[in-house]
């Protein structure tokens, strides 16, 4: 049987969440998986435009997480796996502060199957990715190159989320996987 996998995808269109942004100093993009992030420490985002949500894309670059979404997702990872979470602080004038993490891959997973990828002619950009089952069967939350807003979780990860109601703003999109 072949697992299912899912695209972890901040849905623009969810009318009551906020778009969070980083300070105009911030270098782009913040944070690169496979490659350290540094000068995170003293960092601060701001909430805009709606409420917030468990998981945001940051318009420098970045993936956040609340701190139930993180504990969901750590429920599934074992210990030394290569994701880290940063703190970061978020702060709105009518929500008030809160604390984020920066979700970071400290490596780009070989997932890729590249006999049934689709791939831009003459390029290694992917337009419609595959994954190997054999690399991602004891899997449950990965990356696949090094682009920013790259996140793969399990079927397991997925109704986790669900069942938490945490994907408010969350769109998953299922993967070809052979």
């Amino acid at each position: 049987m072949i697992n299912k996998y899912f695209e972890l995808i901040r849905d623009g269109y969810y009318e009551p969440g906020g778009v969070i942004y980083a300070s105009s100093d911030i270098i782009y993009p913040l944070a690169r998986d496979g490659k350290p992030i540094s000068n995170w420490q003293n960092l601060t985002f701001t909430l805009k435009d709606g409420n917030y949500l468990s998981y945001h894309a940051v318009n420098a670059g970045a993936n956040l997480v609340d701190d139930e979404l993180k504990t969901r997702i750590e429920e599934f990872i074992p210990v030394n796996y290569p994701l880290e979470f940063l703190p970061v602080k978020v702060l709105s004038e009518i929500y008030g502060e809160k604390q984020y993490f920066i979700m970071h891959f400290k490596i780009i997973f070989d997932v890729i199957e590249p006999i049934n990828t689709v791939y831009v002619d003459g390029t290694k950009s992917i337009i419609k990715l595959c994954l190997d089952y054999n690399k991602v069967k004891n899997l449950d939350i990965f990356n696949s190159q090094p682009a920013i807003n790259d996140i793969i979780v399990s079927d397991k990860i997925r109704k986790a989320i669900k069942k938490r109601k945490l994907d408010f703003g969350i769109e998953f999109s299922k993967l070809h996987c052979v």
